[in-house]
């Protein structure tokens, strides 16, 4: 694994030096164990062995450590939101002989380590080693132009592609004018002059032991509000002046799609029942706000990948897969170091639209305001993503609809009935 590290940082530090910066330092072994105990899974040598060398990339994914067919060196922290998201799909979508880790849709067991964000990652199947690929919507595949042996036949690979110049599964190494690796269909004629470099500066060592994060204890969990007390769920009625304002912008948004993109307006799901909600609530441990029960009592979001949502590629969310959601950051945020609280997630937070990248759109149940979530970054709470309700997101994106303008920068658009939003110049 090593070797294989040293021919691919030679590389990267005489031609695409940007690549090589984006590398990110060594995960902790300690950090490894914790990540193995919660997943209660043990990761293959050569996977172990390429953390300790590179703990994935910065960057979006296929923007950092760019893979062929544009998939991106996800961290360890990344594994597990992937894996979470591909067994939330498997549980909610899937029939009981898709969790099949040979053919099916997917298997708990499997560990993704790259990912296009597009819906397309790499695996590492940890009972045989194999490296296989999966798309959303299609069964797993181990033969496919991804498929190798093991992780470690994989950099192998890639090393001596870089240091040789020849194909890679038919893709040839390349060098943009910002000094990143890409890879195309063609052979470079030439690369880029001037993008010699070293790498990232190695961390400072600390003059004294730092200090390992700890657990949440029971106060914290409790505070995090992903650890809320028992309750009956209980159906509150829903103000009507509220309810009112929520129908009237679903009204403008159903009759413009209807219109203009009725691929789009066929996503939307029927109304969630007074008692989904209730039982949500209860779960969670927290009170929806007004507006959004409004909406989920008259749209049970829409259907997930490809489904109706705000700008500028969000989905709206069932009650069903809401709670999933908010369940699983929970998880992760109870299991993890007490820093992760209140940075990466908060239980507060109620998701109500979702990236499938791995992020989501969020209430802040204590102010009404909405918010961003991202499994790279965190918590967003500033910027565009920030309104001060969710029925005024409603409204915004309504008014888009109807009159074509950008709605924080994005415009509508409609390609074969089905709506999508366009970065407006």
């Amino acid at each position: 694994m090593d070797r294989a590290w040293d021919g691919i940082e030679r590389w990267l530090g005489a031609h695409a030096s940007a690549t090589l910066r984006r590398l990110r330092n060594p995960a902790q072994p300690q950090d490894i164990a914790r990540w193995e105990h919660y997943q209660q899974t043990r990761l293959p040598d050569d996977l172990y062995a390429s953390l300790l060398r590179h703990d994935g990339a910065d960057g979006n994914f296929g923007a950092g450590f760019q893979l062929p067919f544009s998939h991106g060196l996800a961290s360890l922290d990344s594994f597990t939101s992937l894996r979470a998201y591909n067994c939330r799909d498997l549980v909610m979508e899937g029939p009981p002989e898709a969790a099949d880790p040979e053919s099916g849709a997917w298997h708990g067991s499997l560990l993704p380590f790259a990912a296009t964000g597009y819906g397309q990652e790499l695996f590492v199947d940890p009972r045989t080693g194999r490296v296989g690929e999966k798309e959303y919507g299609r069964n797993l595949r181990y033969d496919g132009p991804m498929g190798w042996p093991s992780y470690l036949a994989l950099l192998e690979a890639l090393a001596s592609s870089l240091e040789s110049g020849t194909a890679l599964r038919e893709r040839y190494p390349s060098v943009t004018a910002g000094c990143e690796l890409r890879w195309n269909e063609e052979p470079a004629d030439a690369l880029p002059g001037g993008c010699a470099g070293a790498p990232r500066p190695s961390p400072t060592p600390s003059p004294s032991p730092t200090p390992v994060s700890q657990e949440l204890t029971p106060a914290q969990a409790r505070a995090s509000g992903c650890r809320p007390a028992r309750r009956r769920p209980a159906v509150r009625p829903v103000d009507p002046a509220v309810a009112a304002r929520v129908n009237a912008a679903w009204r403008r948004i159903e009759r413009w799609l209807a219109a203009r993109a009725p691929v789009s307006n066929r996503t939307l799901y029927g109304p969630a029942t007074p008692v989904q909600i209730a039982r949500a609530e209860a779960a969670m441990g927290m009170r929806f706000p007004d507006d959004l029960r409004a909406s989920l009592l008259r749209h049970n979001g829409a259907r997930y990948w490809g489904g109706f949502g705000p700008a500028p590629f969000y989905e709206f969310m069932s009650v069903k897969a809401l709670r999933a959601d908010w369940k699983m950051l929970c998880g992760i945020v109870l299991g993890g170091p007490e820093e992760m609280a209140g940075f990466w997630w908060d239980g507060h937070l109620l998701p109500f639209a979702t990236a499938i990248d791995g992020g989501n759109l969020f209430i802040d149940t204590r102010t009404g305001k909405t918010g961003e979530y991202f499994n790279e970054t965190g918590l967003r709470f500033d910027g565009d993503v920030v309104w001060p309700s969710y029925l005024a997101l409603l409204r915004a994106t309504a008014d888009s609809l109807e009159t074509g303008r950008p709605i924080r920068g994005w415009r509508p658009v409609v390609r074969k009935g089905e709506l999508d939003w366009k970065q407006a110049r």
